[in-house]
């Protein structure tokens, strides 16, 4: 079974095919230019170098959000296209958990942190037992002072709201606060293909696909204003 996963959630962007539970192809960048004009060119790219039709891909699995409110929108667009022409479904994942994955087996919990802007971020919480990943809290977006009122043990901090916000964190926790390598603090699309592996069950037709935005968009709210 083959799976393509995709994310376009942050500045990073990339995709890669999983088969079975084995690592086939990567392709991860920080796009300078927007995911739109590279998204699609990467995957065709990818997919010709390994020599694998596109009809051979049995599911997309997509960082559906929170993130990037442009990236979102490309991913699921480009999501949608696909399946629209090869009649396969997609299966949809947390963009937070995929970064919690990152740290397998980790003592410590886990709190992926991404910068939502207007001094807000997004966030959840997880930890691993007994060889799984359990999610401790949801994905939200708020101020990071109401994150940290929730951290009462070791934690350990990744992604962009993590490097914004160290500084705070590592006043107001002190030693409860750990932060990895940055080379660890964006999702990965191998970790979005593997999940969606583990997510089968979860598959959805492209039509239902949405982004989890969280929170209305800067031209959700100037039209209501």
């Amino acid at each position: 079974m083959r799976i393509l996963g995709i994310d376009t959630s942050t500045k990073y962007a990339g995709v890669a095919i999983v088969e079975d539970d084995k690592l086939i192809a990567e392709s991860t960048m920080q796009f300078m230019a927007t995911h739109s004009e590279k998204l699609l060119p990467e995957i065709a790219h990818i997919l010709n170098t390994i020599k694998i039709p596109i009809e051979t891909i049995d599911y997309y699995a997509i960082t559906a959000g929170p993130g990037s409110f442009t990236g979102l929108r490309v991913a699921v667009s480009t999501v949608k296209g696909l399946s629209f022409v090869t009649q396969k479904k997609v299966i949809p994942i947390s963009t937070l958990e995929v970064m919690a994955w990152e740290f397998p087996f980790c003592n410590h919990q886990i709190c992926p942190i991404l910068d939502a802007r207007k001094k807000e971020v997004f966030s959840a919480l997880f930890k691993w037992k007994d060889n799984k990943i359990l999610r401790i809290k949801e994905d939200s977006v708020s101020e990071i002072d109401n994150l940290i009122e929730l951290i009462n043990e070791k934690t350990v901090f990744t992604g962009s709201g993590a490097e914004l916000y160290r500084e705070k964190l590592v006043e107001k926790l002190g030693s409860k606060a750990i932060f990895p390598p940055f080379l660890y603090s964006y999702p990965s699309p191998r970790i979005v293909a593997y999940i969606g592996f583990q997510k089968i069950n979860d598959a959805i037709d492209a039509k239902e696909l949405q982004p989890r935005y969280l929170r209305k968009s800067e031209a959700e709210i100037k039209v209501i204003e």
